[in-house]
């Protein structure tokens, strides 16, 4: 742009010096154009709408449509226009995404491509990028778009039989639906004692009131609460393989909700790990039934890295579980298990919680710790399976 109107000066120089009209004209007709164009080109990307549509949530292994609407609102066309989207490196189902056409004038063009989600993550599509010029190429313009798409992939949900695990077991007898339980948080009345009652549930004020031992009543309750506690500390897991064992806990902790959430009981989620989107910690949610709540714990999971600051399980478990209800199945999924964590999940037992250990790395000595898991009240079980690992370490999508 720059070299030509230096040009056209020179040229209207020469024709001053020399007096030749027509290098007169060929000044005016070649200035009025590169006048035009620019007046042309800025004009038309002032008036340009670009819209992207594209689905906010997927999980692993599917393809996700895009379309992107480029509508020109002002009445001169556009020759021609490059379209270049940015995609991340995760998402890509082609070498590069870019498309060059022509936008007339009040008209639009669609660009429709497909991306394909091969691991979870909380991704951002964008910004895209348009390049254009006139017929001539005396001005060239760009125009960046402000802002983005997020596109959350949802981690990899298996069957529990994949995980070691039967269907029914270690969360609870599900015979229907919708089992009923007692409630220790709602208190109805009390009852005369007999033979096989709980002394935890003796009233003792009422009892010494009284002088006969009565024992509590609870109001019924249809909710199986279960909570699970997540271990993404950095240190926790082998370092040869800490990307592929740290995905497969995070499958592990997202196919248990899933499955508990299918059945209509309320799931709640704590875990270690760092949440991008908050850069800290993630926050704690509490347990919860329904499908949007679901949804809310597998983008959390979805998001999820490891945290190289984050304290081991023994010292983290407490305080994330302090605020459980009695009776409350809370659901452990860790690379490896210690002593020191094992007997602060027999306290967690003793406060009322049914402990389930799901072991997502493989660990020495390991049916040593089951066995005094059992004595303790701790169920430990090992889900890891050589194959899903490889298969993992092959293709992180599959």
């Amino acid at each position: 742009m720059n070299n030509l109107f230096w040009a056209l000066l020179a040229l209207f120089l020469i024709a001053a010096l020399v007096r030749m009209d027509w290098v007169y004209y060929l000044v005016y007709l070649v200035g009025g154009v590169w006048v035009f164009s620019h007046w042309w080109i800025r004009r038309s990307l002032n008036h340009l709408r670009m819209e992207r549509v594209i689905q906010p949530y997927a999980f692993t292994n599917e393809q996700v449509p895009v379309q992107v609407r480029i509508d020109n609102r002002a009445w001169l066309p556009l020759a021609w226009l490059q379209i270049r989207e940015t995609v991340p490196p995760d998402l890509r189902n082609n070498p590069e995404y870019h498309v060059v056409t022509s936008v007339g004038g009040r008209s639009a063009v669609d660009y429709r491509y497909q991306l394909y989600c091969r691991r979870r993550g909380y991704y951002k599509v964008g910004p895209l990028v348009l390049g254009t010029s006139d017929l001539f190429g005396f001005v060239e313009a760009r125009w960046n778009e402000a802002g983005d798409s997020a596109l959350i992939v949802y981690p990899q949900i298996v069957p529990l039989s994949r995980l070691g695990l039967s269907s029914r077991v270690p969360f609870g007898a599900l015979s229907t639906r919708r089992q009923i339980a007692e409630d220790p948080t709602r208190l109805t009345g009390v009852r005369s004692y007999a033979g096989g009652d709980s002394l935890r549930r003796i009233h003792w004020k009422a009892t010494a009131h009284e002088g006969t031992l009565l024992v509590k009543k609870f109001q019924p309750s249809q909710e199986l609460p279960l909570f699970i506690a997540l271990d993404l500390a950095r240190n926790a897991y082998p370092q040869r393989t800490v990307a592929m064992h740290s995905e497969w806990a995070v499958s592990v902790a997202a196919s248990v909700a899933n499955h508990m959430s299918e059945r209509r009981q309320p799931v709640g989620l704590a875990s270690n790990g760092h949440d991008p989107l908050s850069d800290h910690q993630a926050a704690a949610i509490p347990a919860r039934a329904g499908r949007d709540h679901l949804m809310t714990l597998l983008s959390v999971l979805a998001r999820i890295q490891l945290n190289s600051t984050a304290p081991p399980l023994h010292e983290w478990l407490p305080s994330a579980t302090a605020g459980l209800a009695w009776g409350t199945t809370l659901v452990v999924v860790t690379p490896q298990l210690q002593d020191t964590a094992l007997w602060t999940l027999h306290h967690i037992f003793r406060r009322g919680s049914n402990v389930t250990v799901l072991v997502c790395a493989g660990q020495p000595g390991l049916g040593i710790l089951q066995e005094r898991g059992q004595q303790l009240g701790v169920t430990v079980v090992s889900t890891v399976w050589e194959s899903d690992l490889r298969a993992m370490a092959e293709n992180p999508g599959a």
